[in-house]
């Protein structure tokens, strides 16, 4: 029987060794480690929704004829996630910035001079 010299040895032991580090490495990366990010639905939150602050008050009401309460108005800056709400006829215009929105739940801030103030989370009901 003939026998194996180093080289002949090394040359049969490499793919064994790359087969089995790649066996052994990390996790498949198509499996999501994180939660899935939370998106703005604007047809969700402007279709009839009344959205309350922590306190239960009433801080938005939607209308998705672009209604807000019964006698303001809403309506989005060039098609960007920043609304300018009219709560009543004659009333400065107020601008929200909204961060992301489920079916119950709202992310919003409002847009001052100064700055952003918030984020404030909201509820579809009153909590």
């Amino acid at each position: 029987m003939k026998s194996f010299n180093f080289k002949t040895w090394a040359w049969a032991l490499l793919p064994a060794l790359i087969i089995g580090f790649t066996a052994c490495g990390d996790k498949d990366e198509s499996t999501p480690t994180t939660t899935p990010t939370k998106t703005l639905n604007k047809t969700s939150l402007t279709n009839n929704k009344k959205w309350y602050n922590k306190g239960s008050q009433i801080q938005h009401d939607f209308k998705p004829d672009g209604k807000y309460f019964s006698g303001g108005t809403w309506r989005w800056i060039n098609n960007t996630d920043t609304m300018e709400i009219i709560g009543s006829l004659g009333a400065n215009p107020l601008k929200w910035l909204f961060m992301w929105n489920s079916e119950t739940e709202l992310e919003c801030s409002r847009v001052l001079p100064s700055g952003v103030e918030g984020p404030i989370l909201m509820k579809t009901t009153e909590w």
